[in-house]
């Protein structure tokens, strides 16, 4: 199965730290206030993080020259040593 979500696997930032669950959840209503930000609270051993990710999707991205499969035949061409 194939998710179609284009937010699935997209990585969160933490955003803040609180030692509280209540602190972490004001922050949380806060910052859902803001446009276009998933927000959620995360518990960890300690302390409890507040963790953002944007959902405004970015374009599909070019893929790196070194991953096109002819990048070396176009490099070759041009790099003969003559010495």
């Amino acid at each position: 199965m194939e998710n179609k979500d284009p937010l699935y696997g997209r990585p969160w930032k933490n955003a803040a730290r609180f030692k509280t669950f209540e602190k972490a959840d004001k922050d949380r209503k806060k910052r859902l206030k803001e446009k276009n930000l998933q927000v959620k609270v995360k518990k960890l051993q300690a302390h409890y993080v507040v963790k953002t990710r944007s959902t405004v999707v970015d374009a599909a991205r070019n893929k790196s020259a070194r991953r096109n499969k002819d990048f070396y035949k176009k490099n070759k061409k041009g790099a003969k040593n003559d010495s």
